[in-house]
């Protein structure tokens, strides 16, 4: 696979430095997404860097596996404490349309009521 270029796309709404990690004017999830070296086939190596709540760590991981896309064979996912939180690191090789698709989703699965 050839790395033309990073793309750096806001998350929540806030353009970030690739390497810094934020959270939303609400104080809850917050990131960056970045989208690296598409292949022939179409995929990149998609990475996220988002902070979360102590309580929305569990559900956004669940809201991940259970999306009705399987997570591709290469996938990193880390989190680390961080201010009162959690820094979650997802890095996948697969479709950014299908990244951004489960990412959204998961997030989305934070805004529901518990």
């Amino acid at each position: 696979m050839e790395e033309r270029r990073g793309l750096i796309k806001p998350f929540e709404g806030a353009w970030q430095e690739p390497a810094s990690i934020v959270k939303n004017s609400s104080g809850t999830a917050g990131g960056t997404i970045r989208f690296l070296g598409y292949d022939s086939g179409g995929r990149a190596i998609n990475q996220v860097d988002i902070w979360l709540k102590q309580e929305q760590l569990p559900v956004f991981i669940q809201a991940l596996v259970a999306y009705p896309l399987p997570l591709p064979t290469d996938y990193l996912q880390t989190a680390e404490p961080w201010e009162n939180g959690f820094c979650v690191r997802i890095r996948s090789h697969e479709s950014p349309k299908v990244f951004v698709s489960r990412l959204s989703s998961a997030v989305g699965r934070l805004e529901q009521p518990a």
